[in-house]
């Protein structure tokens, strides 16, 4: 073991090349982007959308917010009452 470069194994704590750092996301500024979802009536269901990838079925409230938009708890998709009643 003697002769073993021993810098491989170094830890540096230089700054990230990466906005939000080397792992982090911006997946909020992504969903953030997308339109609150238009739903007719009181409860939103929301399953993630991507079948097997996507996450247990949530019933979201939307009736009686006077229009504002609810988000999912486990994806962030908004979801609004058509016509904001």
């Amino acid at each position: 073991m003697s002769g073993e470069d021993k810098s491989l194994n170094r830890m540096s704590r230089t700054e990230s090349e990466f906005a939000l750092g080397k792992h982090r996301s911006n997946g909020l500024e992504l969903i953030n982007k997308v339109a609150p979802i238009e739903v007719e009536g009181d409860v939103a269901v929301c399953d993630g959308g991507g079948g097997a990838l996507g996450h247990p079925l949530e019933y979201i409230k939307v009736g009686n917010r006077g229009g504002e938009p609810v988000s999912c708890i486990y994806c962030g998709l908004k979801y609004v009452q058509k016509g904001g009643h």
